[in-house]
């Protein structure tokens, strides 16, 4: 199934990426205090294989979730046969933001199974100054631990105003 135009797919999955797009799928509200998160894709081109369990999106790809914003120029998710989410993968200038947090690379891949999102490519994470940047980063979603090689890391001291500093007693 192709879409020439500007195809919108609205996805109701369980996880989409990472920066906060593997969780539950649900935010709070509601009566019931959960309520499903809506993700919209949308790009020029669409492809849905059925038999190859994929969904294509081509050409200025936007994802828009409640949790996170990224765009790119192709993403590809796989599934498993229950139509689960296995695997992501955005490549070209992929550009991933949340709040303050900004991840930039030339490919990312998520996997359900490890949870872990692989960024390559001038890879490289801000979040206000502060910087990491290597030829791989990898974020495990779940455990909030960061890998990068090479690593570099650039991160500015806060500034303390004089009335902030904490106090030092001398004996």
């Amino acid at each position: 199934m192709f879409a020439e135009n500007k195809a919108i797919f609205v996805l109701f999955v369980g996880m989409l990426l990472a920066f906060g797009i593997g969780g539950t799928g649900y935010a709070a509200g509601g009566a019931s205090g959960a309520v499903p998160v809506k993700t919209v894709v949308t790009s020029d081109k669409l492809l849905f294989d059925y038999a190859k369990s994929t969904c294509v999106f081509d050409r200025n790809v936007i994802v828009d979730d409640p949790r996170v914003k990224m765009k790119c120029d192709k993403l590809v998710i796989y599934f498993t046969s229950t139509n689960s989410v296995k695997s992501i993968v955005a490549t070209g200038s992929v550009k991933v933001w949340q709040d303050d947090k900004v991840g930039v690379c030339d490919k990312a891949v998520y996997t359900e199974q490890s949870g872990a999102v692989v960024m390559t490519g001038r890879a490289k994470l801000q979040r206000g100054k502060d910087l990491v940047q290597g030829r791989e980063i990898k974020i495990f979603v779940n455990s909030e631990q960061v890998i990068c090689t090479p690593g570099k890391l650039v991160i500015f001291p806060n500034d303390f105003k004089k009335e902030n500093r904490p106090s030092i007693r001398r004996r």
